[in-house]
C-alpha cells in the first residue's frame, strides 16, 4: 500500500513564506516588548494611585467633619426653615379642661411636625389663655413654641409675654411650659412690669397657673412710692 507523503516545505507561515520557528521568535518579541511597556506603566501608575490613596486617607476626615458640620447646622436651623403650605396646619386651636374645670385655650397662626423620631410640633405666633374657677387669668404670646408629646412640655422662644389678671406682665425670650400643670419657668433674661414697680432677673418661674411668680438668678427691682400707685391729689 503506497504511503501518503505531505510536503511542508512550501506551506505558508503567516502572510509570507518562513520558518516556523522564526515567526514564533518574532511574535515572542512582540510579547516581550508590550510586556516590558506594561511593567513601566504600571511601575508609573501604582506610586500615583498610592498617592491618591494618601490623599483620600488625608482628605476623607475632613470632608466628614464638614458634612457633620453641615448636619449640625442644619440641625439647628430647624426652627427657621421654611415648610410648604400643604405641609402645615392653618391656625391650629387647642382647647382642653382639667380636672378642676379650668379651660386652656392655644391658638396659632401655623402648625407643622419637625423630623425626628420623636414627635415634635412647632407652632408659630402662639396665643393661650387659662381662665380659673374665681374667673382670674393667665395669658401669653410667643413667637415660636414646640411641643414635645413625649415630655408633654412647649418649648417658647423668640419673643415670649406673659400677662396675669392682677397686672403683672413677664418679657423674656425662651420659657417651656409644663403642659400637664400649666406652670412655667425659664432660664433667659427676663424684665418684669407689675403696679407696684419693675424687676430684671437671670430667670423666672410661674406656678399655681399664674398667681405666683418667682425671680430666679441675679435680681434686680425697683419699687415706686405708695403715693405714685395712686396718684398724686
Amino acid at each position: 500500500m503506497a504511503q501518503k507523503v505531505v510536503d511542508i516545505s512550501d506551506v505558508k507561515w503567516g502572510k509570507t513564506r518562513t520558518g516556523g520557528a522564526a515567526d514564533w521568535q518574532r511574535r515572542q518579541k512582540r510579547r516581550m516588548r508590550t510586556h516590558s511597556r506594561l511593567v513601566v506603566s504600571l511601575k508609573i501608575l501604582f506610586p500615583s494611585l498610592a498617592a491618591v490613596l494618601i490623599g483620600l486617607v488625608i482628605v476623607w476626615p475632613q470632608l466628614n467633619a464638614q458634612q457633620e458640620e453641615q448636619i449640625s447646622l442644619l440641625a439647628s436651623d430647624i426652627k427657621d426653615m421654611a415648610v410648604p403650605d400643604d405641609q402645615a396646619m392653618v391656625n391650629p386651636r387647642f382647647f382642653s379642661v382639667d380636672e378642676k374645670g379650668e379651660p386652656f385655650n392655644l391658638v396659632a397662626k401655623k402648625a407643622f411636625e419637625l423630623p425626628g423620631e420623636t414627635r415634635r410640633v412647632r407652632l408659630n405666633d402662639i396665643k393661650a389663655d387659662l381662665l380659673r374657677r374665681d374667673n382670674r387669668w393667665f395669658a401669653l404670646d410667643s413667637d415660636v413654641g414646640v411641643y414635645s408629646q413625649k415630655d408633654d412640655t412647649m418649648e417658647l422662644s423668640g419673643q415670649v409675654y406673659l400677662y396675669t389678671e392682677t397686672g403683672e406682665e413677664i418679657e423674656t425670650t425662651g420659657a417651656v411650659v409644663n403642659m400637664k400643670t400649666r406652670d412655667i419657668s425659664g432660664r433667659e433674661k427676663v424684665f418684669v412690669r407689675m403696679p407696684a414697680g419693675s424687676a430684671e432677673a437671670d430667670g423666672f418661674s410661674v406656678s399655681q397657673k399664674g398667681t405666683v411668680i418667682r425671680l430666679t438668678g441675679k435680681t434686680r427691682a425697683v419699687f415706686y412710692p405708695e403715693n405714685r400707685t395712686k396718684g398724686k391729689k
